[in-house]
């Protein structure tokens, strides 16, 4: 999980401009809510499941199965949030050969789909899950304008990830009963992984 920003839908609130409302989830909310929900799916067939929080610089949880090791990743994924600026990791994480990636970001940045780009050249599974929330209009001309760039820079990254075929899942909607055609779709994403 990406947990290096946290942004919610009402740009005049990025950078600490004003306060995010509770009840609008940002996208450090939405990246919780799809690794938890892929974490519950995959220990409940059976399989192993890991964490690394790609904001921080602490051990990440390793892969391992059962309910016990699901609230280790659950507990971990609540307590993740933005601090500070993370230094530039030099190497993606390791992860084992028969690894699917789920990787949960904004994708403001390279950064992040750097690593991703590296894992699936060393033949690893990956899907990129963009967490960015449904951002509100603003009547700010410089707000639109900032967007606007962001927005293209953003669509640009996961577009390149795509093509390279690395599957992309977008999270966040804008009714709650869109969560499991999303959850639908990261199972196809992975699926289509598998046959390869």
């Amino acid at each position: 999980m990406d947990s290096r920003d946290e942004v919610g839908p009402d740009l005049r609130t990025w950078r600490g401009g004003g306060e995010i409302r509770v009840d609008e989830p940002t996208s450090l909310d939405l990246a919780r809510h799809a690794a938890a929900s892929v974490a519950r799916a995959v220990v409940a067939a059976g399989d192993r499941v890991g964490l690394d929080d790609l904001g921080r610089r602490r051990r990440p949880l390793p892969p391992a199965a059962g309910q016990r090791h699901l609230r280790r990743v659950l507990h971990g994924l609540a307590t993740s949030s933005p601090f500070g600026t993370p230094a530039r990791r030099l190497r993606p994480p390791r992860l084992p050969a028969d690894a699917i990636v789920y990787l949960f970001t904004t994708a403001l940045d390279d950064e992040s789909l750097r690593m991703v780009r590296t894992w699936h050249d060393q033949g690893h599974r990956v899907v990129v899950v963009d967490t960015m929330p449904a951002i509100r209009p603003v009547h700010e001309v410089h707000l639109r304008i900032a967007w606007r760039v962001i927005s293209m820079e953003r669509a640009d990254r996961l577009r390149r990830m795509a093509a390279e075929g690395v599957p992309v899942v977008a999270w966040a909607g804008t009714a709650r009963d869109e969560a499991p055609a999303r959850f639908e779709a990261l199972v196809r994403a992975a699926e289509r992984h598998r046959g390869r």
